[in-house]
């Protein structure tokens, strides 16, 4: 997971600093869903590693059991972080899908 974050908020970061101070090379159409494929990719490689990572936990203690509240409460914070990864790739992955068959 922390692959797919270091890009995204590398990217992020950089796009922000270059673009407040006007320089010529910020991108264009800085955080556009529609017109910025650096934060669409890197968006959804990061929403598909959190929709992983999140489902692996929640069958990993599906499998094994609950032994104590700590597992209780890492199985409900994995099913929020489903949901949150679920909402964001649904948000992302037509401009992403768009963009990757535009190469074709």
């Amino acid at each position: 997971m922390l692959i797919s974050a270091v890009p995204f908020l590398g990217y992020i970061v950089t796009g922000g600093v270059l673009t407040l101070v006007e320089s010529r090379w910020a991108p264009e159409n800085f955080l556009s869903m529609t017109a910025d494929p650096g934060f669409v990719l890197t968006g959804t490689l990061v929403c598909l590693f959190i929709v992983e990572a999140t489902a692996s936990f929640i069958l990993y203690y599906l499998l094994t059991g609950f032994e104590n509240e700590r597992s209780q409460f890492v199985l409900l914070m994995s099913y929020i972080g489903l949901g949150f990864g679920g909402a964001a790739l649904r948000v992302f992955i037509p401009s992403c899908i768009a963009f990757l068959t535009s190469w074709l």
